[in-house]
């Protein structure tokens, strides 16, 4: 404790200065590199799909694949939080997907809210495979 002090001092820091410091480290990215699926609802349907991630650091890439076929998706981890994108084409129509959410400390399961174009808002989750 009293090396930390000198030390502190010695870089012209109080305490509560290192403190503040630390905290505002950012937290690292959650782990979702793998498989998940997803249970998507909104007010008409329930779907299914399922989610492959890829990750870089913060960044993550993949493929969603459902009804419509399997999509190229991009997004990022900041922390527990998640988001990702991707388009879609469905029954003719070009749809933009795009989920916001939070993943679980212990990284086993996501879950947030969905922007799906013109068929509105849904909900969702998902679990991670094993």
């Amino acid at each position: 404790m009293r090396a930390r002090a000198i030390v502190l001092t010695a870089l012209g820091l109080t305490a509560a200065a290192w403190t503040a410091a630390a905290a505002q480290t950012p937290a690292k990215p959650a782990n979702v590199a793998g498989k998940w699926t997803i249970t998507l609802q909104t007010e008409s349907f329930t779907a299914t799909p399922a989610l492959e991630l890829k990750q870089d650091g913060e960044k993550i890439t993949g493929t969603y694949t459902g009804r419509y076929g399997a999509f190229p998706l991009e997004g990022k981890v900041k922390g527990n939080a998640i988001e990702f994108a991707f388009k879609m084409t469905a029954e003719g129509t070009e749809v933009l997907m795009s989920y916001k959410g939070e993943v679980a400390t212990d990284g086993q399961s996501m879950k947030g809210q969905a922007m799906l174009s013109e068929m509105g808002e849904a909900t969702w989750t998902a679990k991670r495979e094993k």
